[in-house]
């Protein structure tokens, strides 16, 4: 007989207490839409398995399979927290990573199976008093037994896949909309919100370029027009290419294996607003601002710096105000890879996913690589006077709030404009891009809803910031105001055929070969005092003429532009001819001749190496233009002058890249 006051005691005898309490906690699992976790109970503490292992270890994993909750993304088995199904506030966490259980996958699996062992109660000296002679003890799976389940035959293959984990509604590769939730035959899982592409109406046919923000301001629709009015764009297609985030957002499952750019946000001075930009971009895409990641570490580093991001459940990262020299091969590759790789922390085992990622950069004065100048989609920023001075209409707190809490708005406005597009019969509009597929579509898309011009200011940003470019102009000027005759071919027709046409004419009479620009390419910067010998030299400039050839720019001699283009052919036993292409100085040569200045009755020498229709050698003789008279002081004559001698420092040496 049990008394009233041991009644509500825990024990054996208190069965009526019991079953109210397990009663409870399944009535609050009923109202959350959940179960409650599954009860292992031949695992011990210490994670021994009583009974046959298998059976147990094959009921953990079919516990994970079932719940709803556990998906695989390449080599990585995540687990949803904060939320039992993808609608909702559900977050991606890792469970395994390449065959290696997490420190937290016990805790996180607890939600899902849990351990109960009974216990016997001493009947000696520290006995409970209160406790039966045994007593049940529950714990989460211990991990040494989960470490089990993990490497167990197909147990990846048995959970379900999602190649992409978005939170928020997306295009797939046929531009279907799929909504919140875990599409299968797809193999995408979307959490978070759930919204549809809002009707936008058709626009009219009669619009014309924009040529002011304010015009390009007056084509969005109402909420993604209140987020960027008020920054500070120096063009509108700075302002269009801004738009692009948004779309890459929403449209992101067609870009993971045909790749797709960074973003890098320029700006001419300080606290224009470049990094509140960039996060807006990074909340569109994570609801949540992103933490700026360091590059001045190693390649290591930045892996990992990767990689934690990405264990965080992280797709933007963002590397803010950059500057000096941006060269990092590790992030450039990772940028056009469809598949990322990085290593973590202390541990030799990569996580690999499908580049879903948002790069973010912003800088005022860097200097890119040239390999990271062409994979970024360039937006320009500039304020004239003091920002500090400057009084904004909102507070970066109120952008911020505004874009948070109009998330789920401004993306299903950027899928309006997406199926505005689809709509109007999907018409493809050619934009010029290093990745193809991504430019055209969102070029298209932004053409469709009365923006066209995207990615239209990428030559000039590399003209402007490219050390390669520039130094290839510094080169091209030079040779054209030497008028060395065996650098220089005049072409008449089309310069992207001249290198067909330098290969297929006969022998030149005087090839000029690697070792044979190496004054020139000193004089730009291209080879630098750590060439000490000839063959280093040759080596140095064999690199830097194989990597710019057939690369057209535009040079401007005296009043007028003539495009150039170093071109090659072989002369046999792994030797080879360099000449730098030109076209427009026939132009040139008749003002030059028009205005007096020695350029009548000069005449083209043939190459000997093309049709003299074709391509000509330029000849000795007067020079190009009058402002470049005679530079070098030798008459004309073309005899190069030694590195670091005379006034030309300052034009043709290092600092000019």
């Amino acid at each position: 007989m049990v008394s009233f006051a041991d009644f509500n005691r825990r024990g054996a005898h208190n069965w009526i207490m019991r079953d109210l309490r397990q009663a409870r906690s399944a009535a609050v699992a009923m109202a959350r839409g959940v179960t409650g976790p599954r009860l292992i109970t031949n695992v011990t503490s210490s994670g021994l398995i009583i009974g046959e292992a298998t059976e147990t270890l094959d009921t953990i994993r079919n516990c994970l399979k079932d719940c709803g909750r556990v998906f695989r993304q390449g080599n990585t088995v995540v687990f949803l927290t904060n939320g039992h199904l993808p609608e909702g506030a559900c977050h991606v966490t890792p469970l395994a990573v390449d065959g290696v259980a997490t420190k937290t996958a016990s805790a996180l699996v607890s939600n899902v199976v849990y351990c109960r062992e009974m216990k016997a109660n001493s009947t000696g000296k520290g006995a409970k008093v209160d406790q039966p002679s045994v007593y049940p003890v529950q714990f989460p799976v211990p991990q040494s037994v989960l470490q089990q389940v993990v490497v167990m035959d197909n147990f990846m293959a048995s959970i379900p896949e999602a190649r992409l984990l978005t939170s928020h509604p997306v295009f797939d590769n046929d531009f279907v909309w799929l909504d919140a939730g875990y599409h299968e035959s797809q193999r995408i899982l979307v959490c978070g919100e759930s919204f549809d592409p809002i009707d936008l109406p058709p626009l009219g046919l009669s619009l014309t370029a924009p040529a002011t923000v304010r015009e390009v301001l007056d084509r969005l629709p109402p909420l993604m027009r209140e987020w960027v009015r008020g920054f500070h764009w120096k063009s509108p297609i700075d302002l269009i290419n801004c738009i692009a985030g948004p779309l890459m957002t929403v449209l992101m499952p067609l870009f993971i294996e045909a790749g797709h750019p960074a973003m890098m946000f320029w700006g001419n001075k300080p606290g224009i607003g470049k990094s509140l930009a960039a996060q807006c971009l990074a909340i569109l895409k994570d609801g949540k601002q992103a933490a700026p990641t360091s590059l001045e570490s190693g390649a290591r580093e930045i892996e990992n710096q990767i990689a934690s991001e990405l264990n965080d459940g992280r797709t933007t990262l963002f590397f803010d105000n950059q500057k000096g020299k941006i060269n990092h091969p590790t992030l450039e590759a990772n940028i056009t890879d469809s598949e990322l790789g990085p290593r973590g922390f202390f541990t030799q085992n990569k996580i690999r996913k499908p580049n879903d990622i948002l790069w973010l950069f912003t800088t005022n004065n860097g200097a890119p690589s040239d390999d990271l100048l062409s994979r970024c989609i360039h937006i320009r920023m500039h304020y004239e006077g003091d920002p500090g001075a400057h009084q904004y209409a909102v507070t970066e707190d109120e952008v911020v709030g505004f874009v948070k809490t109009n998330r789920a708005g401004i993306l299903a406005e950027a899928a309006g404009m997406v199926r505005r597009w689809l709509d109007a019969g999907r018409i493809i509009v050619h934009t010029p891009g290093r990745f193809e597929k991504f430019s055209n579509t969102v070029g298209s898309i932004l053409a469709a809803n009365g923006l066209p011009g995207f990615l239209s200011n990428a030559r000039e940003e590399v003209r402007q910031h490219s050390t390669t470019h520039q130094q290839l102009v510094a080169i091209a000027e030079r040779l054209i105001d030497s008028r060395d005759k065996s650098f220089v071919l005049e072409v008449e027709g089309d310069i992207e055929a001249a290198d067909d046409e330098f290969k297929r004419g006969p022998r030149p009479a005087n090839p000029r070969e690697q070792k044979d620009w190496v004054h020139y390419l000193a004089g730009a910067g291209v080879i630098t005092a750590a060439c000490t010998t000839p063959d280093k030299q040759k080596t140095a400039a064999s690199q830097y003429l194989n990597g710019v050839l057939k690369v057209p720019v535009e040079v401007e001699v005296g009043e007028r532009t003539v495009q150039a283009m170093i071109v090659s052919r072989p002369l046999g036993g792994r030797r080879v001819a360099y000449a730098l292409a030109v076209k427009g100085l026939s132009e040139v040569k008749g003002t030059d001749a028009e205005g007096g200045d020695g350029g009548a009755g000069a005449e083209a020498t043939p190459t000997g190496c093309a049709d003299s229709d074709a391509i000509t050698l330029l000849p000795p003789g007067p020079e190009v233009s009058g402002g470049n008279r005679d530079r070098d002081g030798d008459g004309g004559r073309g005899e190069p002058e030694a590195a670091g001698e005379g006034q030309e420092d300052d034009l043709w040496g290092p600092g000019r890249g």
